[in-house]
């Protein structure tokens, strides 16, 4: 994959409004501006220049710079060369310098020729990683939708592979590659590219970004987390904070819901149409807001669906317009999640949330029909993201659990076997003091039809920071944004260009701290067709009854439609504030 999840593509594959990464020609000054414009209400921030800085030395001259002293020894570059990259459909040099970290971390760092603006971005690293993106290209800058300085390269940018390549797990044993995937990788790749800007311009970058989505989140809030001073912004999105949560109970309860035995043994229940139906279903009684009929869920939340009001008629013969029991029950299961057996106490913070269902289909069900073959629930995306994460979560257990005796019903789970790798692979430590005391800013955010992760999690993780380090400090670094009707990572039938990269460059180097922000629907032409404004959470847009709804003009900040703190779950004692572990292995 690239920077973003695999499981972000297939959702993007599905929009019907374009990609999230699409870029279009902009008009932009001579100096290339201190943060994007076009994506927010608030434009104070895109006045004040940085000054292109050139290199002091060839580019050559790279290769022999020594970062033994990052990432140990063995640790070596391997190529230094000047490559072109079109970008906004003009070309850009980069000074383009890859290499290896000891062991095994693969890197690449990209510094522009003649358009360095004295930023330095690292790139997250979306599912288990394992492969290198490219960070030249605009597709590998998440969430910089019309910004310049993405646009004209203005960034050094960095990638990694965060130690393992290919699709061998051999690599999820290795306590060493463990750590480089859970923290280590990231930080180092980091202190490499610093020190090569170090060289190659004559002096230490101004300002350090990190842009991260799906595990790319849980990487940016690990940076926040351990190593509160390697960046000034942070853009976390759909954050798999929760790593091991994420890749044991969440996913495998959707392979269990999904099952004709309730086990990983059986064939799935609900297929592609029937979720077509379901989502349909949802959209007519939970969908827009007055005056707005664009069948958004704008607080999931608040909708009160039952798919049992769908169910087919006893005796029917044609169900191809309603659901059966068993996929009432599927559906049902899927929206409510796990309960602990004695207490009835939920195994989670949230799952996938009405609204989401056409996103489901590759995921939570197979991409065929119901009158198709039957697929068994092992050919499930969420089954394979079960599986392949296995080893991370339980190594090192007293006994080792699979899929159909994971702990469903019994909240026990979670100290038996998800608490000893918790420090170490987790990124759900809300005591951000650090961070904020480095003058850190971070942003949060969410698709609320994410078919992945759910933006409960997040919104239960922005609760733990408010309680942990009180509202007000919070409110000084931080934002959550939550956006209706996008799913993981984008897609989906939301508003999924976003300029994030404005918002947070623009609070780091101006205090313009961010607010409204605008959203947009694009189609195949990449023609603007609607906009949105999205606000901080708890905030929603709200439209003023006037006006033209598809523009985002129309809109103001609306009170928040629901404001109860998330339920009481069995693990909510994992955000709380803890000591990371490096599994033996010594932090830089």
């Amino acid at each position: 994959m690239k920077t973003r999840h695999p499981l972000g593509l297939l959702a993007r594959a599905r929009t019907r409004a374009g990609s999230l990464l699409t870029l279009f020609a902009i008009c932009v000054t001579a100096t290339i501006v201190a943060a994007c414009g076009g994506s927010s209400a608030s434009t104070s921030a895109a006045n004040t220049p940085l000054s292109v800085v050139a290199p002091v030395v060839d580019c050559s001259k790279l290769a022999s710079v020594d970062i033994s002293d990052i990432g140990g020894a063995g640790s070596t570059i391997t190529s230094a060369t000047v490559t072109a990259a079109t970008v906004n459909g003009a070309t850009v040099n980069y000074c383009t310098v890859k290499g290896t970290l000891a062991p095994s971390n693969t890197f690449e760092v990209a510094l522009p020729v003649s358009t360095y603006t004295q930023r330095f971005a690292e790139l997250g690293c979306g599912g288990l990683c394992g492969n290198l993106s490219d960070p030249t290209q605009q597709s590998s800058f998440s969430f910089s939708y019309t910004c310049p300085l993405v646009q004209k390269g203005g960034f050094v940018t960095a990638a990694t592979d965060m130690g393992h390549s290919g699709q061998s797990s051999a690599w999820t044993t290795n306590p060493q590659q463990q750590a480089d995937f859970a923290y280590r990788g990231q930080h180092i790749t980091t202190l490499a590219a610093k020190k090569l800007i170090q060289t190659y311009y004559g002096q230490a970058q101004k300002y350090s970004y990190f842009v991260g989505c799906s595990d790319g989140g849980r990487e940016a809030l690990m940076a926040a987390q351990r190593y509160p001073s390697d960046y000034n912004g942070i853009v976390a999105g759909a954050p798999a904070a929760h790593f091991q949560i994420q890749n044991s109970l969440y996913h495998g309860w959707s392979v269990e819901s999904n099952s004709t035995t309730g086990t990983s043994t059986g064939n799935a229940v609900l297929y592609a149409d029937k979720v077509a139906v379901l989502h349909k279903a949802v959209v007519a009684a939970c969908g827009g807001q007055p005056g707005v009929p664009d069948g958004l869920l704008t607080d999931p939340r608040m909708c009160n669906f039952d798919p049992a009001s769908i169910q087919c008629p006893n005796g029917a013969t044609n169900t191809a317009s309603c659901l059966t029991a068993a996929e009432v029950s599927t559906a049902s299961k899927i929206y409510g999640g796990p309960m602990d057996a004695t207490t009835g106490e939920r195994m989670l913070a949230g799952s996938p949330q009405l609204g989401s269902e056409i996103n489901w289909i590759g995921v939570e069900v197979p991409t065929t029909n119901s009158t198709a073959t039957p697929v068994p629930v092992t050919g499930l995306f969420s089954y394979s993201i079960v599986t392949g994460a296995y080893n991370l979560i339980f190594t090192g257990s007293p006994s080792m659990p699979n899929i159909d005796t994971f702990g469903y019903q019994d909240a026990s789970f979670y100290p038996n076997f998800l608490q000893a790798n918790h420090p170490l692979m987790d990124a759900t430590n809300p005591d951000l003091s650090a961070f904020q005391k480095a003058g850190g800013k971070l942003i949060l955010w969410h698709g609320w039809a994410d078919q992945h992760i759910s933006p409960l999690f997040t919104i239960n993780y922005y609760e733990a920071m408010q309680n942990t380090m009180g509202a007000s400090n919070v409110d000084a670094f931080a934002r959550l944004y939550l956006v209706p009707g996008v799913g993981h990572c984008g897609g989906g039938e939301g508003f999924p260009n976003i300029d994030l990269v404005t918002q947070i460059t623009g609070w780091v180097e101006q205090g313009s701290a961010p607010n409204a922000v605008m959203t947009y629907q694009t189609n195949s032409s990449n023609v603007v067709t609607a906009s949105r404004p999205m606000y901080p959470y708890p905030a929603v847009p709200q439209y003023t009854g006037t006006g033209d709804w598809h523009n985002g003009a129309n809109y103001t900040q609306g009170a928040p439609l629901y404001n109860a703190p998330t339920p009481t779950w069995a693990g909510i004692s994992f955000y709380s504030p803890y000591t990371a572990t490096t599994e033996g292995v010594a932090a830089p």
